[in-house]
């Protein structure tokens, strides 16, 4: 059918389609009753009226043999299209057992892959121009990106095969409709059909030429049949023809996932989790000060113990498990190098924790968190940055010193007495002269950091250091993390 013809908006469509079919039937009535006299007329009379049922029906044939092919196409897309979109849910759905980054990454690649199709592929389709040759880039880079994916339990492999047989139905599913996109009914069927509507019309004119009324009456009621299949046939002969009659992406866009989350809320994200493990870890040693300060050997106060410990810390803390540590992403690489840190941190004081001979030993939870803070920095290299620090009046340790933005947020804000209690602060700044998302948490005072920097203020705690006079809940001090931008 014309191109033209199917880019009118159905309206139009329809006017044209009727307008164009009462005209033919007038020239034909008009035709033959002009050519009705004389000998023609007795030749057109002699007609057999019997002729009209037999093309009615071979008319009728012709509309359901093209109508079936337009239905099948219709049925086909839409199935191509649903399909496309349940595999699409189907990843977003196990996406969620790749927390962090990778179901960042999938969810906005399925995001893409739908505003491309929305926006691009279908009006190519519609104008019979999308082409098998253009790959989904969004979904190519899903399934490369999802078969490099490292999978940690048997849930996440579970996962992993389910979301790559979705990626695989749903480029599947894209070829299938753009294969569609270019079903139309043929010129060949379509002149037919017209061919046998005229046929029929010239036959009702002949029959009925000694009576043009009634003749103008019978042609009229069949055109008007002839007009309703054409514009029905027309309407729905392009599966994705743009009209309000055609298949649209509105599947797709159903299940279209929110946006991915911004790096910033990603970098957020993180540095909460690097700061509540390494909260947990402290705690740990906190709580073991009596076993650490025993003189005794074989302890098996081991680094394992500690990490172990701390996860289930880290578990009560923030209502979820410590996220998996898949070393190609950013937040398992980040949380690998923690628990690295503390690894080493605890290796190297074994000989000091199973030494029989001394009973204090000054492994405090202060020790402990600066020297993971600092072992993970060395290691993160330029990628990230954590440090325990204080108000500078309560430093013991230069290097814990606060910087100037740490300095600025405990004075302006955690050392007020309008500010929330908890309350963190996180927002982009600059650090060693470079971009980052920092983040900085207060720390109060409990009742096991007194012994060392409660009251009486002045006198010597149990390490040898000065008493601050602090006070049960006031602040301590602060943990700061960095995770420098790209």
């Amino acid at each position: 059918m014309n191109e033209w013809l199917n880019a009118l908006p159905l309206g139009w469509m329809a006017i044209v389609i009727v307008a164009l079919t009462y005209l033919i039937t007038w020239v034909i009535h008009a035709v033959v009753m002009h050519l009705a006299v004389d000998e023609r007329s007795i030749a057109f009379k002699s007609v057999s009226a019997g002729m009209l049922p037999p093309l009615g029906i071979v008319f009728g044939l012709f509309v359901a043999f093209i109508a079936s092919q337009v239905w099948n196409d219709i049925d086909r897309a839409n199935t191509a299209v649903n399909r496309e979109a349940s595999a699409l849910s189907i990843i977003v759905f196990f996406a969620a057992n790749f927390p962090g980054e990778p179901e960042a990454r999938l969810r906005g690649l399925i995001r893409q892959h739908i505003d491309d199709a929305t926006n691009q592929e279908w009006p190519m389709m519609a104008k019979h121009t999308a082409s098998l040759r253009i790959t989904s880039h969004p979904l190519a880079e899903a399934l490369i990106f999802t078969l490099a994916l490292e999978p940690h339990s048997e849930g996440q492999k579970t996962a992993q095969r389910e979301i790559v047989t979705a990626l695989e139905n749903a480029l599947d599913a894209r070829r299938q409709r753009i294969t569609i996109s270019y079903s139309q009914v043929n010129w060949v069927k379509f002149s037919c059909l017209l061919l046998q509507a005229i046929s029929t019309l010239i036959a009702i004119a002949m029959v009925h030429s000694g009576n043009r009324t009634g003749s103008a009456f019978a042609m009229g009621i069949f055109s008007t049949g002839v007009a309703v299949s054409i514009f029905l046939i027309a309407a729905h002969n392009r599966p994705f023809g743009g009209s309000k009659l055609s298949i649209g992406p509105q599947p797709l866009q159903q299940i279209m996932p929110e946006d991915a989350a911004s790096q910033t809320e990603f970098d957020h994200s993180i540095a909460l989790n690097l700061t509540a493990l390494l909260g947990s870890a402290r705690e740990v040693i906190s709580n073991n000060q009596e076993l650490i300060n025993k003189r005794a050997t074989g302890k098996q106060f081991t680094a394992e113990k500690v990490i172990q410990a701390a996860k289930s810390n880290f578990n009560k803390k923030t209502g979820h498990d410590l996220p998996v540590l898949d070393p190609a992403s950013v937040e398992g690489k980040m949380l690998q190098a923690e628990i690295m840190a503390i690894e080493e941190v605890m290796t190297e004081a074994q000989p000091l924790i199973n030494d029989p001979k001394r009973g204090f030993k000054g492994f405090l939870p202060a020790v402990f968190t600066y020297r993971v803070a600092e072992r993970f920095s060395q290691k993160m290299g330029g990628l990230a940055y954590l440090k325990l620090t204080a108000p500078k009046e309560l430093i013991r340790r230069q290097s814990n010193s606060p910087d100037s933005w740490e300095n600025q947020i405990i004075r302006v804000k955690f050392q007020s007495r309008s500010w929330t209690k908890g309350q963190f602060v996180g927002e982009k700044a600059e650090l060693k002269r470079k971009k980052a998302y920092r983040l900085l948490i207060p720390e109060y005072y409990d009742s096991s950091c007194l012994a060392c920097h409660g009251e009486p203020k002045g006198a010597k705690d149990i390490s040898g250091g000065i008493k601050e006079g602090g006070k049960l809940g006031e602040l301590g001090g602060a943990i700061s993390v960095a995770i420098f931008l790209k």
